[in-house]
């Protein structure tokens, strides 16, 4: 049956248009009766009157009724959503910008474990989340709440008013879900490679019982796996496979590994040389074989920053544990060789071939650039070194070498501009004494050339964010001339000069002076390999004399110095700190060939500094920090009792075990010394 209301409010319109009819019909009666007017033309005023009159309020009536509708039907779809929402299964409510919930659904005061309404409530009570941190995370992300010990995926979508915001907030239970996925996340197991770190010298120096450490150190390894509830196979002489359930990773976390500290303290002979190890383990992977692929990419690592610590790769990235004793695992001959010629085949197989090294270069980054030139020169036509020529480490050793008419028509060394314009498909890129490209010479080069090679000797930091072609990265190795000069000898690329294609005498005296300054004239870090290269540099025509005379300084930089080495304080007791103002703090910004060699002559500074301080009695290492131009320049040397690279990895800086050094930029000095201390404190308690 119809409804009579709706009905009368449907013909109303019509009703109105035969009362109005009637009206006029009337009027026109009137004045034909009354009136000498043509009955004619007053009954079409009228018709027109009337036709106005009468869709004007048809459509007046007709907009009434439908806003009459509208407003009724969108009542009730109110009702209808609020009767759906509360019905359904996933907690929902709703509540102010401030978070006091004003709605909530059947479901969501199950979720509260609340038998009365929340409306009134805060969110953050019943959630210990506030609702703007929800509301951070876009609908699609979501953000994970807790409610009463369970878990949910909430996500908020905002609604407004003209008075005032709010928000529906969405919960999806994942408590299940995330048990499942621990669940299968634990029996998806741990895959780890375990090596022996130092066992070649150890047998140089024990030979008797060198092998009796070994056994014991696989005895702890064992006893630790076993402890895991995992499994151990020898896959090679010392080397190891091991693998154990995820459920008991955490607890070796928590312990830092402590099999390091175990291994470490079995002794050998009468030197009481320590055994140490390295791992490499994966808990991320979709399946057995990924994790396998990892742990050997993760002990790759292990092995680059020097050994003695495990390297963790998990979901979410790279972790890093133990490294507190200075590199002694050893390179062989074997393995410059190696690295040569498969570094010979890459260069033949390019177009071009671009070096460098890092930014503000050090003698020992110019002369590995420079012997590197000359072995690439060797097999291809087109080989340049990007550099910074006004640097003043640059103008000092090389303006005998560019004095040579011959070698200055190679035009070898080119700027940033000029080396963006040489990339082309094939170009080959070197990087020497870096492994870091976000400081190399050029990281616009190096993110535009597909084919890189990696040389250097500082401990490996951080991850590729793209796999080299050839990477040759030696802790051990006192500097990046030392194993440039090795693969020179063993290549035969490099025989003496009277051959007429071995290093001239002044790229010698360059890559002799790399190898002084970082060996600290041959008493720190050195081998039998380091005296060997510096050998074979004699041989090729270099002079100590010479190499010596690069490290004059001027006598600004030695009042800065004099500057630094009174303004020092003891902190922890055996650590020395100094801090003061560079020359390039106080350079014109503008003038940029003077602001390179003032940043050169501070970081210079600060290492003669850190030398220096590193000598007095008592003190075990010694960070030097340089305000210059809007950056903190910090360097760091250590007697080897403290590993100042993992200090310095803090704060961004990289370098050796008892050498490192770091780059603060954005910060005063005041802040990057609260940080410096807050970094050693962190090393000193683990």
């Amino acid at each position: 049956m119809s409804d009579p209301k709706k009905r009368a409010t449907e013909d109303l319109p019509l009703l109105i248009c035969i009362a109005a009819g009637g009206v006029f019909l009337a009027a026109i009666a009137l004045i034909a009766a009354l009136t000498d007017i043509p009955a004619f033309p007053a009954a079409l005023i009228f018709l027109i009157i009337y036709c106005v009159a009468v869709a004007a309020a048809y459509f007046l009536m007709r907009g009434q009724t439908a806003f009459g509708i509208g407003e009724k039907e969108r009542a009730a779809i109110g009702n209808l959503m609020t009767e759906t929402m509360r019905g359904i299964e996933q907690p929902a409510v709703i509540v102010t910008a401030e978070g006091k919930i004003v709605w909530s659904n059947d479901a969501m005061q199950r979720a509260a474990c609340s038998d009365d309404t929340l409306a009134g409530v805060n969110f953050g009570s019943v959630s210990k989340t506030p609702v703007s941190e929800i509301a951070a995370f876009s609908a699609d992300e979501g953000m994970r709440i807790e409610i009463s010990g369970r878990a949910y995926l909430a996500r908020a979508y905002e609604m407004s008013t003209a008075e005032r915001r709010y928000y529906l907030l969405i919960l999806e239970d994942r408590t299940e879900l995330d048990a499942a996925v621990a669940r299968a996340d634990d029996e998806l197991s741990v895959v780890a490679y375990v090596t022996l770190d130092n066992l070649e010298e150890l047998a140089q120096y024990a030979r008797v019982s060198y092998r009796e450490a070994a056994n014991k150190a696989e005895e702890l390894i064992k006893a630790w796996v076993d402890g895991m509830e995992g499994i151990m196979r020898e896959f090679d002489r010392d080397k190891f496979l091991v693998v154990f359930p995820h459920k008991q990773l955490s607890a070796a976390v928590a312990d830092k590994f402590g099999v390091l500290d175990a291994v470490r303290g079995v002794k050998t002979g009468d030197s009481g040389m320590s055994l140490t190890v390295s791992m490499g383990m994966s808990a991320a992977g979709a399946n057995i074989a990924e994790r396998e692929k990892e742990a050997a990419a993760a002990l790759e690592t292990a092995l680059q920053r020097g050994g003695d610590q495990v390297v963790l790769r998990t979901a979410q990235g790279l972790e890093f544990f133990g490294g507190r004793t200075k590199s002694s695992r050893g390179r062989t001959s074997v393995t410059s060789r190696v690295v040569s010629d498969r570094l010979a085949e890459l260069i033949s197989a390019s177009g071009n071939v671009l070096i460098m090294g890092h930014k503000n270069p050090d003698f020992d980054c110019i002369g590995a650039c420079i012997g590197l030139a000359h072995f690439a020169s060797r097999y291809s036509g087109e080989v340049k070194i990007v550099v910074d020529r006004t640097s003043r480490n640059f103008t000092v050793c090389t303006d005998g070498l560019l004095a040579d008419p011959a070698f200055r028509r190679r035009e070898l060394f080119i700027n940033e501009a000029d080396g963006l314009d040489m990339i082309r498909s094939d170009t080959l890129l070197i990087v020497a004494d870096v492994n870091n490209l976000a400081i190399c010479e050029s990281p616009e080069i190096a993110s535009n050339v597909f084919r890189t090679v990696i040389i250097d000797h500082h401990r490996k930091a951080q991850e590729f964010e793209s796999e080299p072609e050839l990477t040759y990265i030696e802790p051990s190795a006192s500097s990046a001339c030392e194993l440039v000069a090795e693969m020179l000898e063993l290549s035969g690329v490099g025989k003496p000069e009277s051959d007429g294609e071995g290093l001239t005498r002044r790229e010698a005296d360059i890559m002799l002076a790399g190898i002084m300054l970082d060996t600290q004239d041959f008493t720190r870090s050195t081998t039998a390999r380091t005296f060997a290269a510096a050998l074979y540099l004699r041989e090729c025509g270099a002079s100590s004399e010479i190499a010596r005379t690069f490290f004059y300084e001027d006598l600004s930089s030695y009042i800065t110095e004099s500057r630094l080495g009174a303004e020092v304080c003891i902190y922890r007791s055996r650590i020395a700190i100094a801090v003061g103002r560079g020359r390039a703090a106080s350079v014109d910004p503008g003038n940029s060939r003077a602001l390179s060699a003032a940043r050169s002559a501070d970081r210079v500074t600060a290492s003669k500094t850190a030398d220096k301080l590193l000598t007095v009695r008592g003190v075990d290492a010694a960070f030097v920090l340089i305000e210059t131009d809007g950056e903190v320049m910090i360097s760091a040397r250590s007697d080897g009792s403290i590993n100042v690279q993992l200090v310095l990895e803090q704060l961004g800086g990289g370098g050796h075990f008892d050498a490192a050094g770091a780059q603060v930029r954005g910060d005063n000095i005041k802040d990057v010394l609260t940080r410096l201390k807050s970094c050693i404190d962190d090393y000193l308690s683990q």
